[in-house]
């Protein structure tokens, strides 16, 4: 939802006592569990509500009311770069607590920043993903029911309808029994968790191999444009309790059994459960696995790349080899901390000693130096399908259904708009790198081209940081393209800042209802300004982009705003230009951008100047 920067955002103002009072009661009316395990205490004698006898440390309702909703909190309004309007509340100092969708709803979505909050229960159900997170997620892909964890075991799953909001968590560093909350995110898939589960389990049994589709839409997840607005607290990891709502019966318990208190671990197992389906992986099945990995990632390994250090082999290459057979409830447990040898410096001396990799010691790190190809090891190895490999085939489907929903909804909603694409082509010292990704540098090419060619070849040349998907590896020739000659080992950008830095260096152009233009297209800017006499005025520029005929949209406007609307040179440019703004009487930015919107101007290129 908040991949990108916001389209539009107003300025957020203080609300006022009585409209605080009213939105907090709001809150607590749609999350009750705010207020599950607040101390009930009995009111002293001849005092007023607020004069309880305190019972324990725990905080009360109005301590709650004032860290959800803290006094001096703002309110404004804003547009998603998807076009979807709503209204955030920050804190005092600009912190992003919740938001809502449309105009003046009443349904209040808490942001990842008010998870950060010491709470004293979960506000929302809870629904765990594996670490480190589908790549998809962080591209604006909804959320594939085959991501969300235990789903052999509803006992430990949220009974979540359809619409309803859910809280997202990852393991914590692979700490036992510790999660962190990661996002936020609204189920659609109908029937909800239940019926999702229904007609996974039919297909199952028929033999489909079909997955389920959107489960749930992702509403905020960490390191979007929303966390960034913020100052990105610390995520504190918690123990993650069974539901109170679950989808089944805990098979494993008696009834009388108290399965409110039992902490699970980030696999979802229950610490006292007597019975577990999925046993932990022993710290020799472990070593035997990534010794496979590790073969695996040899057989790929770019010579050019070494020599590298251990640290940024393990982390890079083996664990993104790890097998895709391995369960995937199992998979977190492939890490050197849970093999035989615990320490990656020991592995890496022992593999040097067999002869597969050369090894020296640079300041207490290992580095690989060099690889032997012709080694036994390597030649009798058979490759399979690694879990990287499986992550990115589920990405591309995750990034077509979004791509084929956001056209339907395209289609739909804006018939009769005008089309307006942006369009680029190679240019410059990048067209190598271009060429090398299968890009045609003589003709113009759509935006997601650029993000589409961008991912196959780091995907190719394996350069995701495994740890934290969002950041890429910088090879040579990835590295020049960026500005960056020669990039250290290790080194890394954003993917978001290295699709910035590749879209500086194209050459772009803009088609507007077909018709090919040069240069980047300026939005319509709609100006209100005070005259003298305290009189107001709307100034329109930037109507020539759209093919709008100035002096009729000016005819049209005094019809419209019963007012007088005259045609001027655009202020502060050239003449040569021949550009012209239609300035009208009062302030009528409604009617000219509903006017706008009739004729087809899409509302992302309609701006409110300052």
């Amino acid at each position: 939802m908040f991949k990108k920067p916001l389209a539009n955002q107003s300025n957020f103002t203080p609300i006022r006592s009585s409209a605080r009072r009213q939105l907090l009661s709001s809150i607590f009316t749609q999350y009750p569990s705010f207020l599950r395990d607040i101390p009930s205490a009995p009111v002293l004698p001849g005092g007023e509500p607020e004069d309880i006898i305190p019972r324990d440390d725990r905080p009360t309702e109005k301590d709650i009311g004032r860290m959800i909703l803290p006094e001096g909190v703002k309110n404004g309004t804003f547009e998603t770069s998807a076009g979807v309007e709503g209204t955030m509340y920050t804190s005092g100092d600009g912190e992003p607590l919740w938001i809502s969708f449309g105009r003046k709803s009443s349904k209040f979505v808490p942001t990842l920043s008010l998870l950060a909050l010491p709470l004293p229960s979960p506000p929302l159900p809870i629904l765990q993903l594996p670490h480190p997170l589908p790549p998809s997620l962080f591209t604006g892909a909804p959320l594939f029911l085959g991501a969300v964890r235990n789903l052999h075991r509803p006992h430990l799953l949220p009974d979540v309808k359809e619409g309803e909001v859910v809280a997202l968590v990852s393991p914590h560093n692979e700490e036992e029994g510790e999660v962190v909350y990661v996002g936020v995110s609204r189920v659609v898939a109908p029937g909800g968790l239940s019926g999702a589960l229904e007609r996974r389990k039919r297909n199952l049994e028929q033999g489909v191999e079909r997955e389920e589709g959107r489960f749930a839409e992702i509403l905020c997840i960490v390191d979007d444009y929303l966390w960034k607005l913020g100052s990105k607290p610390s995520l504190s990891p918690f123990h993650l309790i069974p539901p109170q709502n679950p989808l089944a019966p805990n098979p494993d318990h008696t009834p009388s059994s108290s399965v409110q208190h039992n902490s699970l671990d980030p696999d979802g197992n229950e610490e006292q459960s007597t019975n577990k389906p999925v046993q932990p992986l022993s710290p020799t099945e472990v070593s035997t696995l990534l010794s496979v990995s590790l073969l695996q990632a040899l057989t790929t390994l770019d010579p050019a790349l070494l020599p590298m250090p251990a640290s940024l082999l393990y982390s890079a290459h083996v664990l993104p080899s790890r097998p895709a057979y391995i369960p995937k409830e199992q998979r977190d447990d492939v890490i050197i901390g849970k093999s035989e040898w615990k320490k990656l410096a020991k592995w890496m001396k022992e593999v040097s000693k067999d002869g597969l990799i050369k090894i020296k010691e640079s300041k207490g790190e290992v580095v690989i130096v060099a690889v032997d190809q012709s080694h036994p090891a390597l030649d009798g190895h058979k490759g399979y399908l690694t879990v990287a490999e499986e992550d990115r085939k589920a990405a591309k489907r995750a990034v077509k259904e979004a791509e084929g929903n956001n056209n339907r909804v395209a289609e739909k909603g804006m018939k009769g708009e005008l089309k307006i694409e942006e369009l680029w082509k190679p240019t410059g010292a990048n067209v190598g790198f271009w060429e090398e990704c299968g890009v045609d540098k003589s003709v113009l090419h759509p935006p997601a081209l650029l993000k589409t060619a961008l991912e196959d070849y780091i995907s190719k040349h394996n350069l995701v940081d495994p740890h934290q998907r969002q950041f890429v590896h910088l090879d040579e020739t990835l590295g020049r393209v960026c500005g960056i000659k020669k990039p250290d080992p290790g080194q890394r950008l954003t993917r978001e800042e290295v699709i910035k830095r590749l879209r500086a260096g194209a050459s772009w152009s803009v088609s507007i209802g077909g018709v090919v233009k040069k240069g980047n297209l300026h939005p319509i800017t709609l100006t209100v300004k005070t005259r003298q006499g305290r009189k107001t005025v709307t100034i329109v520029s930037g109507l020539e982009s759209f093919n709008i005929v100035v002096e009729e949209f000016a005819e049209e406007m005094r019809k419209l705003c019963a007012g007088s609307a005259s045609v001027q040179p655009l202020s502060g440019a050239s003449p040569k230009l021949n550009l012209s703004e239609v300035v009208v009487q009062g302030t009528q930015v409604r009617i000219i951008t509903d006017a706008l919107l009739e004729k087809g101007v899409p509302r992302r290129w309609i701006k409110e100047g300052d």
